[in-house]
């Protein structure tokens, strides 16, 4: 399964977690977000950069990209597919075709999943998430049960709300194949912003545990 750990900013903190079995490192780029990311950080290439976005333009993006050499783009808004595919002709005119595209789709009733598909043709993965107060880091959970009334034609992240106690469950939606990942964020923090490492180690280790049973 793979893992995502997004919200990060604070340098420190990034080094120590970067030192975890983790898939994927998210660096927020709205503004209004207690999470969000000014300064660029060198990571081992292990880990995947992922730049969440929320109603940027496209020439936003591509200055994310370029500066903190992101490896995934993460769409938070109301991006359309036509967005969608216009970023990939950038992308590809600025050398950087390599960088992937997730649409994000805030789920709390089954009506939330219509529309998902329009997006297949142009990025390369889905991440669900809980419809909430904020775009993101709201700590809840929508219902995971619904997953199983859908087929989908891309690779499925889970977000929302997910905290330590949450690794059983998460590793049976993954066997299931429901989900190919998870991304967790405000039920591993102290602060915004800030991971608690020990925190997320224990939830690595619980989620491979798991996995084997």
């Amino acid at each position: 399964m793979k893992v995502k750990v997004c919200g990060m900013k604070n340098p420190e903190n990034i080094q120590a977690l970067a030192k975890l079995d983790i898939d994927y490192m998210g660096f927020i780029f709205y503004e209004k977000s207690p999470r969000f990311a000014e300064h660029p950080v060198e990571l081992t290439e292990r880990i995947q950069k992922v730049g969440v976005f929320v109603n940027d333009t496209v020439e936003q993006i591509l200055e994310k990209v370029e500066e903190f050499q992101l490896n995934v783009i993460q769409l938070h808004g109301h991006e359309t597919p036509e967005f969608c595919e216009e970023l990939n002709q950038a992308l590809a005119k600025a050398g950087r075709a390599e960088v992937k595209l997730w649409k994000v789709f805030s789920i709390k009733s089954p009506s939330d999943f219509e529309g998902i598909e329009d997006f297949s043709f142009y990025v390369n993965g889905y991440l669900l998430d809980t419809k909430g107060q904020y775009r993101g880091g709201n700590g809840e959970k929508f219902d995971w049960q619904l997953l199983q009334q859908q087929k989908f034609s891309k690779p499925v992240m889970l977000s929302g709300g997910i905290a330590l106690q949450d690794a059983e469950q998460v590793s049976e939606l993954f066997k299931k194949g429901w989900i190919a990942g998870v991304d967790v964020n405000s039920g591993f923090e102290d602060e915004p912003g800030f991971k608690n490492i020990t925190l997320v180690n224990e939830f690595l280790q619980n989620l491979r545990t798991y996995e084997q049973v």
